[in-house]
């Protein structure tokens, strides 16, 4: 379970929630193993939770795609009305240059 606690970079206790929710979907199966004298938890999509996942990485690439990268210059947050914060502009600069080279 380290390995992908460690690359999603939270808790032990998130991933237990999120795996739980996963199983119960029917979008994962995880099954306590033994190797070595230690409990490992082994973890496998199943194949409606590698459709979903495929179903989800289309709808991100389909957003990417019909994305602007155009930043007015002074952007607004449109739910409130509001200038943004520095820090949410410096992001959105991030965001759109990491997309432009997917």
């Amino acid at each position: 379970m380290h390995y992908v606690r460690d690359r999603l970079e939270i808790s032990d206790s998130v991933l237990s929630k999120h795996l739980s929710a996963l199983a119960e979907a029917g979008y994962v199966e995880v099954a306590r193993v033994r190797a070595n004298s230690r409990s490992r938890r082994q973890k496998a999509l199943t194949k409606p939770g590698r459709v979903a996942l495929q179903g989800h990485l289309a709808a991100l690439q389909e957003i990417v795609a019909a994305a602007k990268f155009d930043t007015p210059d002074e952007p607004t947050d449109t739910r409130a009305g509001n200038p943004r914060s520095r820090d949410s502009t410096r992001l959105n600069t991030r965001t759109t240059q990491a997309a432009k080279s997917v």
